[in-house]
This record gives structure tokens, sequence and C-alpha cells, in this order.
């Protein structure tokens, strides 16, 4: 009887509190038998309640408290969302990984069959469960690249990520693709503005182009040349440079515009250093010329009918005195003072490219004693090097 009388005590104490103040929501009540604590809701606020209910038996009283079915229902709904969030959460990892992964090999440029697969069963999800979403359009355009069908999902991803790096690379990629040169300059000029594309990656680009004769094929490999490269193509007004990339080969309408061209087309639609070495054996006419920024991978097989030519490997060419041509580019063409200057993490890492157009003249320089030359051509050699962090390799090179 004790316990009771004060126990009443104590709650007729918390509703007092309780009306003194109406700013506390949440309160506790120890109950002095059963040593549990009860909390108990503000019939102001929004938050679902928890019903009290009394349970009395012959030796002791207690209290306990239930669920109300309005907190079962948002507690569920509760853990839906955290469900369907770590579905997407995961659905996005493994899109994403996928890709990449398909990105970065030194032998392909397709997504291999398990990797399509991820990505497509990641793309599904997104599509869904928030077709809405930055994702699902994004996914879904990269599962169709270049694609005129799909081209509406990349401008609706445009739309909700406008300054993403990698939609406004995917924007000027398939304005090349489809030779809507405003739209990949346009896209150019804003990663420009945005230091996207730096000045000395410019300056490269720019090298790379006066590299090739006039009515060559210019082979890339991806996309951190392709943009800023034909961005330089149509700023010089190198109308009969030919660009062509491995990325967009993996489009058949872009092949399709190539045949077109009079190019011949190796018979298969997985991209990788075989496809890309039948193409140019196809294709010997068509005064090839083999970006040094190619992984090795591809070179292996054909080094013997490579040579240099300013910041590419001119393939199976007879008809140009390649000697004559890279002493052109660095005396007349290339700014070869400006060569061995660090300028930024782009260009410095791509500067070591400069190198065996370099040493070739050197070469011919010391064939000929020209002392005073090959004094000056060997420090730019050096200061290349250095650059590039290359000054370790530079013996290697230059064998």
């Amino acid at each position: 009887m004790r316990h009771y009388i004060l126990f009443v005590l104590l709650l007729f104490t918390t509703a007092f509190s309780k009306a003194q103040s109406q700013e506390k929501n949440v309160y506790n009540n120890t109950n002095t038998n059963s040593g549990n604590t009860l909390i108990k809701q503000d019939t102001t606020s929004q938050a679902p309640e928890l019903e009290e209910m009394h349970i009395e038996s012959k030796k002791t009283k207690s209290f306990r408290t239930v669920k109300s079915p309005q907190f079962e229902q948002d507690e569920k709904a509760d853990k839906d969302s955290n469900l369907n969030m770590q579905q997407l959460k995961g659905a996005k990892y493994q899109f994403e990984t996928n890709y990449s992964s398909s990105r970065h090999q030194v032998y392909r440029r397709s997504a291999s069959t398990q990797e399509l697969l991820n990505m497509k069963q990641s793309a599904q999800l997104y599509a869904n469960m928030l077709p809405g979403s930055f994702e699902k359009h994004f996914y879904s355009y990269l599962l169709n690249k270049y694609d005129p069908k799909h081209f509406p999902e990349l401008k609706q991803a445009a739309k909700l990520e406008p300054n993403k790096t990698e939609v406004q690379q995917e924007l000027a990629a398939y304005g090349i693709a489809v030779n809507d040169q405003e739209l990949a300059d346009s896209v150019a000029v804003q990663m420009i503005a945005q230091n996207k594309i730096t000045g000395g990656l410019l300056t490269y680009a720019t090298d790379l182009v006066n590299s090739v004769p006039n009515s060559g094929t210019l082979l890339l490999h991806g996309y951190t040349e392709l943009i800023p490269v034909n961005y330089e193509r149509n700023t010089l007004g190198r109308a009969d440079l030919e660009l062509i990339s491995v990325d967009l080969m993996q489009s058949p309408a872009y092949q399709a515009s190539l045949e077109s061209k009079g190019y011949v087309m190796p018979n298969s639609t997985f991209v990788d250093t075989t496809f890309v070495q039948t193409f140019c054996a196809l294709n010997v006419s068509k005064n090839i010329y083999l970006s040094m920024s190619f992984p090795k991978e591809y070179f292996q097989g054909i080094t013997s009918s490579l040579n240099t030519v300013g910041l590419t490997f001119a393939y199976d060419q007879t008809m140009l005195d390649y000697n004559t041509w890279n002493s052109t580019l660095i005396e007349t063409k290339w700014k070869k003072q400006e060569l061995g200057i660090s300028k930024d993490q782009q260009s410095d890492a791509l500067s070591a490219n400069y190198l065996p157009a370099l040493i070739s003249v050197a070469r011919i320089y010391e064939e000929y004693n020209k002392t005073e030359e090959v004094k000056e051509i060997n420090q730019l050699i050096m200061s290349v090097a250095t650059r590039a962090r290359k000054t370790g390799q530079l013996s290697k090179i230059k064998r």
C-alpha cells in the first residue's frame, strides 16, 4: 500500500511538471515496483505514441509499453526505406566499379560480358526504384553510348548534374561521334573555363595535332586526349586530319560512319588490342598515326611497323622522311623552350611522349657533328625527363 501511494504521488508530480513546461516532449517515469523505465510522448508531438497498458496479477502490478499500429507502420516504412537505400547504394557501387574496370584495362576498351551484365542489373534497379534519378538516366546512356536514340538520357543527366566531369566528357564525346562539332566545342570551352582541361593539356593537344602530316588519320585511346585534341584540330583548321577514337569505335553507328569515309572495319564488335591492330592493317592507305598514349600492349607484335613521328607512332608509312619531319616539329612547330617546364599534373604526365622524337633528332645532330645543337637538345631532353619524372629511365629510353 505504501508503495502504491508513493507511485500515485509520483504520477501526480510528473503530470504537474508537464503542465508547467509545454516545451518538454519526452520524459521518463520510473516504476518503483518493476524498475522499468516508461517513455511517454507529448500529445502535441506528431510522432507516434506508445500506449500504456495496465497489467495486474494477484501478486504484482506492473506497466509495460506496446507499440501502436501507427508506430508499427512507420517503423516498417523506415525499415523498407533503409533496405531500398542499401540496395541502391549497392547497385551504384556495382555499376561504377564494373564501368571503371572496363575503362582502365590496358588491352581492351569494351566491357566484358560479366561487367556488362552487372551494369545492366544495376541500371535496371535504378530504373525500377528511382526512375527520375541522375543515376537512372546516366547509367542508361552509358550502356548505349553514342546512340542518338539514347542521347535524351544523357541530356536529362546533364540537366541534373551539369558540372559533373563525367557528364561533360560524355557530351563532348557524343558530339564528336555524331560530328556535332558545335556541341563538342561548347562543352570543351566549358571544361577549359573550369580548368578541367588545363592550359598545359591544350598545348600538348596542339603539338599532337601538329605531329600528324596533312591528310593523316590520328588514332586516339581515351577521352583525356580526344576532347582537347578535337577542339584544337577545329581551332587550327585541320579539317584534313581525321580523328578516330578507340572508345567511339564501340558504337555500331560510329563504325558505319567510318565505313562511309572509306575505312575498313574489323569483323568484330569487341574493341581490344587485336581489334586496333587489325584496323591499322586494314587501313594502311589512310596514313594512320597512333598516339603514344596508348598502353604499350597495343603496340606488341607491330613494333616493326611503327616509327616515331612527333607525339605519335606512324603505322607502316614509307613515304615520310621521319627525321626531317621531327626536326621541323622541334625547331618550328613546338615551343621547345617550354617543353621542359612543369605546368600541371595532366600535361606533365604526358610530357614523356616528347622524349622519343627529341632523342631521334639528337642522334641525327650527333651523326652530322652538330656540336651546339647536340648540347642544346640534350639539355632539353634532360629537362623534359625531369618534368615527366623519367630521369631514371632515360638511359633505357635512349636505347
